[in-house]
């Protein structure tokens, strides 16, 4: 008889917890920044940076549930950088970005920054590219790491994710992005030093990097 009441007691606690963390749930996912779709809390954060809504063009996973996206809006002449971020599998959250014009006299463009969540620091390089002859860009980050850039709509970004505890973190000041044809033949290379190629100029340094703006 006691143990029947104990394992009554004990289920009814746990109902409770359930309940409670259901509530929770709720109460997250209808927060600010949060969301169950994600496409309600990307609509969101472009609100916030009083911008239009945007198609989501390029999606990279970043690790520990991040992701940056890329949206491009051909419309009113502007490109997204967007982090996010999933929780217990279907919760979405915004965690700040970026908005840049789009400029169709620029060949190729190489511009980067980053945001600290917790204990990392998630990178990110993006840029335009309108030369139909690049088939593959290439980013070489700050330690000799080679990544492929993820291209759509005349835009492309690549990311990463590292330890804040790692030694070594740079402020942009090393990458490099080469761009590379169908066979295989290196057309340019961008640098801090050079930052973008122009339709009526070789290249422009006058144009710097920015750190995301952190929400």
């Amino acid at each position: 008889m006691m143990n029947m009441r104990k394992n009554g007691l004990l289920g009814h606690l746990i109902r409770w917890l359930l309940l409670l963390l259901s509530f929770f749930i709720i109460f997250k996912a209808m927060s600010g920044n949060s969301g169950f779709r994600l496409e309600k809390v990307i609509q969101t954060e472009l609100n916030n940076m009083e911008t239009p809504a945007a198609p989501i063009a390029t999606r990279t996973k970043i690790g520990h549930g991040y992701e940056l996206l890329q949206m491009v809006d051909h419309e009113h002449g502007l490109y997204h950088n967007i982090f996010v971020k999933r929780s217990l599998g279907f919760i979405w959250s915004h965690h700040g970005g970026s908005v840049m014009p789009l400029d169709p006299q620029i060949l190729l463009s190489f511009k980067g920054g980053y945001s600290t969540f917790g204990k990392n620091r998630h990178y990110y390089y993006a840029g335009e590219l309108n030369d139909p002859q690049i088939s593959r860009l290439q980013v070489t980050w700050w330690d000799g790491l080679e990544q492929n850039a993820e291209i759509k709509d005349g835009v492309y970004q690549a990311a990463r994710s590292v330890r804040n505890s790692d030694e070594g973190l740079p402020q942009f000041k090393t990458g490099r992005l080469s761009a590379y044809d169908a066979q295989g033949q290196l057309l340019y290379e961008l640098d801090d030093e050079h930052r973008e190629i122009r339709v009526d100029t070789d290249t422009g340094t006058d144009m710097d990097m920015d750190n995301d703006m952190n929400r």
